[in-house]
């Protein structure tokens, strides 16, 4: 099985390649926009600053500081370790829960922290993808939309649309509260799962739940500017609400640990999503592949050594 997901990925991506054609490929490559490539690289770099600064937060509320810079530098050693081995964003989480550990957190606060984080981002891109909904009300793609979701004519779309942003919005509560209530007692104190059954319980829950929400809203509208920017770079122009519709599964499907950097699961995740509305398959692999390549340019800031820190009596880190 090890083997059948280290060549499984490649496979997938080359089959999408050789589908959209390479040749069609490369003319997509020599016609795209620089400069809308650099600045979806400038709001993919600024996404993954500002997903470092959230970890931090979740890692100090959890009771271990961190200085900023550290964690600045340690989320992008994570986003090198994710472009350049497998495992998708799995091999990054680690190198990040075990730098933390390292740090002198707790194993199992160092794990949740991480884990928290992921999960964070991936609900507010989804959280996103409902409230798009509301702009995309009565066009002609919601029409399609629906028409490709079977979505009954009696469902109104702003409906639809109030229900999944509520929804998304209270599930990570709900979710902690079933935690708390299920496996708090038997957890093993210090575990990963001990702690996050105590989450609730921690000074300044709620406070910290809407800083979250709001940290990651900042990161998911980065991710899917620096999305929108590859898609117009390659002459890609859905209209933004759709784009980030249909953001939320590509993203969800790069980050399966079954590929190296996302490669060939978001292509696929990409032509698939796209091509119900007229986007060519060449010109959404070209889009898909400047996103990943913005990760591989990042994965240069990670060669900053660690700042060495000097922890003060408070538990708080500097430099």
């Amino acid at each position: 099985m090890q083997v059948l997901r280290l060549v499984g990925a490649p496979l997938l991506l080359a089959g999408v390649v050789w589908l959209a054609g390479p040749r069609a490929i490369w003319e997509a490559v020599q016609g795209a926009d620089a400069g809308w490539l650099l600045a979806g690289l400038l709001c993919a770099t600024l996404g993954n600053a500002s997903a470092a600064l959230r970890w931090a937060e979740l890692a100090r509320w959890l009771g271990h500081r961190v200085h900023p810079r550290w964690a600045l530098t340690v989320y992008f050693k994570a986003v090198a370790v994710n472009a350049l081995l497998p495992g998708a964003v799995v091999g990054g989480d680690m190198f990040r829960a075990w730098q933390l550990h390292r740090d002198g957190c707790a194993r199992g606060a160092a794990g949740l922290s991480v884990v928290l984080d992921r999960l964070s981002g991936l609900w507010m891109l989804f959280v996103l993808s409902a409230m798009a909904l509301f702009i995309g009300a009565g066009t002609p793609e919601m029409g399609m939309l629906r028409r490709m979701l079977h979505v009954p004519e009696a469902w109104p779309s702003v409906l639809i649309a109030l229900l999944l942003v509520t929804i998304l919005l209270l599930l990570p509560l709900g979710g902690l509260i079933a935690l708390a209530a299920v496996a708090g007692h038997r957890a093993e104190p210090g575990s990963r799962r001990a702690v996050a059954a105590g989450l609730l319980q921690r000074p300044a829950a709620l406070e910290q739940y809407l800083r979250q929400a709001a940290a990651s809203l900042g990161v998911g509208i980065f991710a899917m500017a620096a999305l929108y920017c590859a898609a117009r770079g390659f002459g890609i122009e859905l209209a933004a609400w759709l784009l980030v519709v249909t953001a939320a599964p590509i993203f969800l499907l790069a980050a399966l640990p079954v590929s190296f950097g996302g490669w060939g699961t978001r292509e696929a995740a990409t032509v698939a999503g796209w091509a119900a509305f007229g986007v060519a398959p060449a010109l959404s692999v070209g889009a898909s592949a400047a996103f990943g390549i913005y990760a591989l340019l990042q994965a240069a800031l990670g060669l900053f050594p660690l700042p060495s820190a000097v922890r003060s009596d408070d538990g708080a880190a500097g430099v």
